[in-house]
């Protein structure tokens, strides 16, 4: 793809993402998205399919369920008022859409899934039963990463929300024929969404390049690099929605009991497989933090 034809389509694309996500109660009918992206609706089907490998109605349907599955393990909202606020107009649709996606009902997802507050966890009364069961939940390894250089968007604001940056950054991979069969995807992290406000956290989405960009670009990814040594890592199975389990374990059980000390770096992320095209349950994420 021409330099400009890329950075064209790229710029009128970032502007669907955005949209999208800002707009997850609304109607998001194809011809208003094209609309969004000025472009033609015959011609908009293929190039966003192109350029994400990933039809706009996946998209759309992905991101939808994907707030649906926060909400229902974030908030008591009803299982109603919450496929309401993802465009769902019937219960049953919602509940459909929801089991294919995740292979439980939604109830039950709620059920197995739910996160609760510190306070609410007090008056668990298993509450210490459940936290024994997490000290044995993850295998630590240790692996000695070399360093990888990287290109990435910042994203501030809750982290389930990074892929936003995510989306962007492949658009521009994809319009610059970036990726290749050896790129890595990789969120660095560099606040504790416990301690500060969602507003205020700080993160990158990024993804592997073997050199930094050298031609000029509008709004170009940043380079930066991950340095390379010693790592503890654990490998998570399961939806985005459920990562702070195994954060808060790692980094609030295992590594304060470990007698390691953790390097001056932030901790990071490695997404092993494609949201796009991977169940929700069979999403492997490795957490990663660097040790002295």
């Amino acid at each position: 793809m021409k330099k400009s034809t890329g950075n064209n389509y790229r710029r009128r694309l970032c502007k669907v993402i955005d949209y999208i996500y800002e707009n997850l109660d609304k109607d998001l009918d194809v011809n208003i998205l094209a609309d969004i992206a000025a472009m033609s609706p015959y011609h908009f089907h293929r190039i966003y399919r192109r350029v994400t490998d990933e039809t706009i109605n996946a998209t759309v349907r992905r991101l939808r369920l994907q707030k649906a599955a926060l909400k229902l393990i974030r908030t008591d909202f009803s299982i109603l008022t919450i496929a309401q606020s993802v465009s769902y107009t019937s219960l049953e649709a919602f509940s459909r859409a929801f089991h294919k996606q995740y292979e439980e009902t939604p109830s039950a997802y709620r059920a197995g899934h739910k996160q609760y507050s510190p306070q609410e966890k007090s008056f668990q009364a298993n509450i210490q039963h459940i936290v024994q069961e997490q000290r044995n939940m993850f295998n630590v390894e240790f692996i000695n990463l070399e360093k990888q250089g990287l290109i990435g968007y910042e994203h501030q604001g809750d982290y389930m929300n990074i892929g936003q940056a995510f989306e962007k950054l492949f658009i521009f991979a994809g319009t610059h024929d970036l990726v290749t069969d050896k790129t890595r995807s990789f969120g660095i992290y560099y606040n504790d969404p416990g301690s500060i406000e969602k507003s205020e956290l700080r993160s990158h989405a990024c993804m592997t390049i073997e050199k930094p960009l050298s031609e000029a670009d509008s709004n170009p990814p940043e380079y930066m690099e991950i340095p390379a040594g010693r790592c503890a890592t654990i490998l998570f199975k399961g939806p985005y929605s459920e990562l702070e389990k195994p954060y808060d374990w790692f980094f609030g059980e295992w590594l304060p009991q470990s007698g390691m000390e953790a390097a001056d770096f932030p901790p990071f992320e490695e997404y092993l497989n494609d949201p796009k095209n991977t169940p929700p349950s069979e999403l492997l994420t490795r957490i990663y933090c660097l040790i002295n």
